[in-house]
């Protein structure tokens, strides 16, 4: 077998035309420039299709970097294809297509991270906590409007996602085990992520309803999180340039 080209660019992989790739930072700046916030809040259906297609997006990548890691390190367990089927499901549900939003790019470029650690940290800690907070806003939000499918069904994925966190917090410690810098690297690796989904101040310790992105922090701490890494995050937050 032929080694994988490493890394392979976001844009060699494989998607129909309907896909239009974009940084997240760059998305982020467009809607700045309309006088929208960074990410799209969850305050009507026509903004709840757009965090489903970025979630549908994101889930996509998650699977291709699942494919990746195998592909680098073949002891490692991965499943992540029916999150694509469930919200394909739920992008219809709401009167949505693939390809009516960008897509991000945010999620692959960390799964090619060189050191599986930086990848466990990145992608199941960081990015993978991120799912746990837009999860739980979701299903809470949906409950609110009265929507009982998206209510379901993201609370199904949630499960996973839960529970992929706390592979991720695994593997973390029996890959840095004896090798302190590596596990520092691997780390300052998931924050780098966090600082930028946090886009200037959006995800917050605030109430469902009134952010765009709301820090779950009953979820974070069954995915393993520590009160500490969880005040951490927040402070963070507080921080964060602004678009």
């Amino acid at each position: 077998m032929t080694a994988m080209e490493r890394p392979i660019a976001y844009d060699k992989l494989a998607r129909e035309d309907r896909f239009v790739r974009k940084r997240a930072r760059d998305i982020a700046e467009l809607r700045v420039a309309q006088g929208l916030s960074p990410m799209a809040d969850l305050a009507s259906r026509e903004s709840m299709r757009e965090r489903v297609h970025g979630i549908l997006v994101g889930e996509i990548q998650a699977m291709e970097g699942a494919g990746r890691t195998v592909c680098d390190f073949p002891d490692a367990p991965w499943d992540e294809s029916r999150h694509v089927e469930i919200y394909l499901g739920l992008l219809e549900h709401l009167g949505g297509y693939v390809g009516e939003f960008a897509e991000s790019t945010i999620l692959w470029r960390c799964a090619c991270a060189e050191d599986a650690a930086a990848r466990v940290a990145g992608v199941n800690r960081g990015l993978e906590g991120l799912a746990c907070d837009v999860f739980n806003q979701l299903i809470h939000i949906a409950r609110k409007i009265g929507d009982p499918v998206i209510e379901r069904a993201v609370d199904f994925v949630l499960a996973d996602e839960i529970t992929h966190v706390r592979m991720g917090s695994r593997w973390l410690n029996e890959l840095t085990k004896g090798n302190p810098e590596r596990r520092r690297s691997a780390i300052a690796f998931q924050e780098t992520i966090d600082e930028r989904f946090n886009l200037g101040g959006v995800r917050l310790d605030g109430a469902h309803d009134e952010v765009s992105i709301s820090i779950a922090r009953d979820a974070r701490r069954l995915a393993g999180f520590t009160d500490e890494e969880i005040d951490k995050l927040i402070r963070s937050t507080q921080r964060s340039p602004v678009y």
